[in-house]
């Protein structure tokens, strides 16, 4: 007599997903993603903020070394042996541009109510305002005789609107 052999009877075993799966995935997929950006979205616009502000450093620095590098006043000497005008009694009193063309300025009080709405080039949509004026806390004298200091403020605007300020002294020594 022959032996025989049963083998058990396995059913089919199916790989894949069903479509309530699918559907359900899909939704806790797009649940999480929701949840992840509206965390990231609000911090891309403060990402370029520090560029923003690394610009408007560089632009009021740079025109603050323009400024600077002039003479103290209109009266001060330009050439050896550069007496300033206190030296010699004849600081101007009033400040802002005795000439017609910013090409021209030649001393830091030309500067006064110097705007620029559009720089342009690498510095589009900022602008600036400058401001020069005799300080009243260290100067301990009218501005023809002794030591004088003038304030020099620089108000950068970026192009969202934040204002940068930026000072500093030009002395008549």
């Amino acid at each position: 007599m022959r032996a025989r052999v049963v083998l058990p009877v396995h059913k089919k075993c199916v790989n894949g997903f069903t479509l309530l799966e699918l559907v359900i995935g899909i939704v806790v997929f797009t649940i999480s993603l929701t949840v992840v950006l509206s965390l990231i979205v609000p911090q891309a616009g403060q990402t370029a903020e520090p560029f923003r502000q690394v610009k408007a450093a560089k632009l009021g620095q740079s025109l603050m070394n323009d400024i600077l590098s002039r003479s103290y006043d209109e009266n001060s000497d330009r050439s050896p042996p550069f007496e300033t005008c206190n030296a010699k009694g004849n600081c101007s009193t009033t400040l802002g541009p005795e000439e017609a063309s910013e090409d021209d300025y030649d001393d830091v009080d030309d500067y006064n109510g110097y705007t620029v709405n559009d720089v342009g080039g690498n510095y589009s949509s900022f602008g600036f305002t400058v401001t020069v004026d005799y300080d009243s806390d260290l100067n301990d004298s009218t501005p023809t005789d002794g030591l004088t200091f003038k304030r020099i403020d620089i108000a950068v605007t970026a192009p969202d609107g934040q204002i940068y300020n930026f000072s500093a002294y030009r002395g008549s020594y």
